[in-house]
């Protein structure tokens, strides 16, 4: 797979603070100890908060065999788009007083501020005696914070049946609430952000061939970007449509993410923009390639044409943020990979949250790896993890296959992994682009670079 990295390194000035909290350092996907889906992103002043769904494996009793299984959900969120803190779980099915306790059918939720209070929706199997009966139907849990604590309301939204909530707020205060079920439907809400104002409607210029859902407005220069999974051939792409009203008419525009080329079955998205560039949140099947009912969130730059229209997004291993030196850079995560010569495999197929490492098999491979902070630039050394099992030699590039060595390590043949420090041959600064490369089988793990005692100093360019 060679896929090229639209991430644009000129927007980042921020600092890589460090989050507080459960830290997961990753870039995509952004959350590497558990499974994610349907990234519900959200702005608050610095912050960036993503509520996902958080998948599980099936067991028996346990959900619909094979299907998709999601009992809570989790919030995590980061400042700089690197280093993301895991809230913990902000609502579980059992806490919900009108739902099935027992459906794991916690689906695609959205989260909105709104009067300095948080409003999560969510969907889920409601019981027989609930307002809107047996079925799919959507909740609102309450919060003074964005990550909670959330409190349940005591029954979901009356009027409403069906999954994928996506509440959005015009510029004059109103607020609109979109949800999906073989349709795409849009409803005003009340000011109490709990009660639909207005009838639903089917937005109905959208495509009529293949499934909709997931539904995700935001709002650009006047214009309704209408945004949303649709299987147009075998899988979900994301396309887009633009309105002049909340609620339509749309008109169809295009493509902003094809279809998975590995066959992930499902795509669920939402588009934010913060400190000036838009990105786009979505995922994909990164730690069960085999089973695409376990997904993982990932995160994208989006950029648009001067005539307003979405450009495509290619989607990346190496994601959004700057990666420190100074901590495990994970060259796996690669921004461009060669042809030949180098591949990417599970450190383990039998846990596959330990992560990837790359393999370098012969003198043509290597692996490009983009915006790495370096600060000053005044590291002595830096650390390898790594193994030979055949012996050879592995180096590290500044920018490009010819620019200066950083490091290089002659390795014995060794099938166990080993962590190397060795001096470095140049010390780059700022942000810089990496670039793997070796002789002999190599992999490696991750790299990081010691950090001076002095600090790490300015992280402006």
């Amino acid at each position: 797979m060679n896929i090229k990295n639209l991430f644009n390194r000129s927007i980042w000035t921020a600092s890589l603070a460090v989050c507080t909290g459960t830290a997961v350092m990753a870039q995509n996907p952004l959350v590497r100890d558990q499974f994610t889906a349907d990234p519900s992103a959200m702005v608050v002043g610095d912050r960036v908060y993503v509520y996902p769904s958080h998948d599980v494996y099936w067991e028996e009793n346990n959900g619909r065999e094979n299907w998709f299984c999601m009992q809570d959900y989790h919030v995590f969120s980061s400042e700089n788009l690197t280093d993301w803190t895991d809230h913990g779980v902000i609502l579980r099915q059992e806490n919900v007083p009108w739902g099935n306790r027992t459906a794991n059918s916690m689906w695609a939720p959205d989260c909105i501020e709104s009067n300095g209070k948080y409003y999560f929706y969510f969907p889920d199997h409601s019981n027989a005696s609930s307002v809107n009966g047996e079925g799919f139907t959507i909740g609102v849990a309450v919060a003074d914070h964005p990550e909670g604590p959330f409190v349940p309301q005591a029954e979901p939204i009356k009027g409403v049946k069906g999954i994928d909530p996506n509440v959005f707020i015009d510029d004059d205060g109103q607020a609109y609430l979109y949800w999906s079920q073989g349709h795409i439907y849009g409803a005003k809400l009340k000011e109490n952000m709990l009660e639909l104002a207005t009838e639903p409607v089917i937005l109905q210029e959208l495509p009529s061939k293949g499934l909709k859902e997931g539904p995700y407005m935001f709002k650009r220069k006047g214009s309704y970007y209408l945004t949303y999974p649709h299987v147009e051939n075998k899988t979900e792409r994301l396309e887009y449509a633009l309105g002049n009203q909340p609620l339509g008419p749309f008109e169809f525009q295009g493509v902003i993410m094809d279809e998975s080329p590995t066959g992930c079955w499902t795509n669920h998205h939402s588009i934010i923009d913060f400190k000036g560039q838009h990105y786009l949140f979505y995922h994909h099947n990164d730690y069960s390639p085999d089973f695409d009912k376990n997904r993982s969130i990932r995160a994208d730059s989006l950029f648009f044409e001067a005539d307003g229209r979405i450009r495509k997004v290619v989607p990346s291993l190496r994601g959004i943020g700057l990666s420190s030196a100074y901590e495990k850079v994970h060259l796996d995560r690669y921004s461009q990979l060669s042809e030949t010569g180098a591949t990417i495999a599970f450190l383990e197929e039998s846990n596959p949250f330990l992560g990837w490492k790359t393999i370098l098999g012969n003198q043509e491979g290597w692996v490009k790896f983009d915006a790495v902070d370096f600060g000053k630039g005044n590291a002595q050394n830096m650390t390898w993890r790594v193994r030979a099992p055949q012996g050879g030699k592995v180096q590290i590039r500044q920018g490009s296959k010819e620019g200066q060595v950083i490091s290089e390590v002659e390795l014995d043949r060794n099938a166990e992994w080993q962590s190397i420090t060795v001096p470095v041959a140049h010390q780059p600064s700022g942000i810089q682009d990496l670039v793997l490369q070796g002789s002999g089988t190599i992999e490696v793990d991750w790299v990081r670079w010691e950090k001076p005692t002095e600090g790490l100093g300015s992280l402006s360019k």
